[in-house]
């Protein structure tokens, strides 16, 4: 029995804590008429704007049949978390029995255990989307998060992991290498809604920057590399998406450049295809993480390089991630050490080379069909169902 027909057969579930779109979003879409039923639960994260819990129920054919909120909000993230469980508890007990649930992150795989436990799940597969070390800086709620990442991993029945290293990472933190076998990399995918602009259509100076706005995403770095790139390419100029805490920042120092100009702070865009095209209009993207220990981007699979690559953008990327190494060596981009020099440099030579820069498009958009959502998922559900 091939995948497809085993997940006609099967009620699925989905829970994972939600802001704006994600892996979890790609992966709803992805069951709907798959599934003979799908549920997806979302739980909002304290910061979200967005509160309430949520459920939508998907028949065969994937329509939407149901949709139900919860009025209960909790400010603090970590109370939160506690009545997200009892919600979701409830939520699947009143509806049956299912044959796969999928908890997305470690907390949300917990519960899914113990309704197996009840005989109310008959798979669990834990979906880790970030593992980090040092989670919190609060030592108790450290402990407690690797015991829940530990617990998911022991008792689920098959662990999506988004990059390679984080199997390594846990084994340093007493997970058992015996548990290797159950852990599958399923990296970030990318959406087919938006496809490339042709080249004579894009905007052949502009690069794009998308993603939750802090410090350690590293846009202060492009900001930083502007004044260099300018003298070389005054027609220069940046597209940043997204909002976060370190908006101020970031344009306060763009001021104090005196590069506010070459500069356009979209903020938050609510539909990630609306944004996907205004990044298909730019020439190239730029993912410039922070090199720090404490940077989780370092364990994972950054969603915003499989955005760049969904429309055909060359990644200037810093060798933070693990995939900088890949988009180097298939000349899709450029992987440099986080400096603004080398950093300009990049971007400087891809602006000014217009034939290097049709290639490296020719290499991202190739790179990007590879990783496309249907072909992950697909890899993913045959080899854990």
């Amino acid at each position: 029995m091939n995948i497809n027909d085993k997940l006609c057969q099967s009620r699925v579930v989905i829970v994972s804590h939600v802001y704006a779109t994600g892996p979890c979003h790609s992966l709803e879409q992805y069951l709907r008429g798959k599934a003979t039923e799908l549920f997806f639960i979302g739980h909002p994260f304290v910061f979200a704007k967005e509160k309430e819990s949520h459920l939508r129920v998907y028949d065969s054919a994937g329509k939407l049949v149901k949709e139900k909120k919860s009025p209960i909000i909790v400010p603090n993230q970590t109370l939160s978390i506690v009545k997200e469980a009892i919600l979701t508890f409830l939520w699947i007990v009143k509806n049956g029995k299912f044959d796969v649930y999928i908890g997305v992150d470690a907390a949300n795989t917990f519960v899914g255990v113990w309704l197996k436990k009840f005989g109310f799940v008959k798979k669990v597969i834990l979906y880790t989307i970030d593992y980090v070390p040092q989670r919190f800086p609060n030592p108790l709620l450290n402990s407690i998060y690797h015991f829940l990442d530990q617990y998911a991993i022991e008792h689920s029945d098959t662990v999506w992991n988004l990059s390679s290293i984080m199997v390594s990472e846990r084994e340093k933190h007493g997970i058992d290498p015996r548990y290797r076998d159950k852990q599958i990399v399923v990296p970030v995918g990318t959406e087919t809604e938006v496809t490339q602009m042709p080249f004579n259509k894009i905007k052949k100076f502009s690069v794009g920057h998308i993603g939750h706005i802090v410090k350690k995403q590293g846009v202060q770095l492009l900001i930083e590399a502007i004044p260099e790139i300018v003298k070389k390419i005054p027609q220069f100029h940046a597209e940043i998406i997204g909002t976060g805490e370190y908006v101020p920042e970031v344009e306060a120092l763009a001021k104090k450049l005196d590069v506010s100009k070459y500069v356009t702070f979209h903020g938050f865009i609510q539909s990630h295809t609306e944004a996907e095209k205004l990044l298909a209009q730019c020439a190239i993207g730029v993912a410039p993480y922070e090199d720090t220990p404490d940077n989780f981007v370092r364990y994972t699979d950054p969603g915003k390089v499989k955005a760049y690559l969904a429309v055909g953008l060359p990644v200037i990327i810093t060798k933070v991630p693990a995939i900088a190494e890949e988009i180097a060596t298939r000349k899709a981009g450029f992987a440099v050490d986080y400096d603004k020099h080398e950093l300009a440099q990049a971007i400087i030579h891809l602006l000014s080379n217009e034939k290097t820069l049709q290639l490296f498009r020719k290499n991202a958009a190739v790179m990007g069909e590879e990783y496309q959502w249907d072909k992950i998922f697909h890899r993913a559900f045959s080899a854990s169902l």
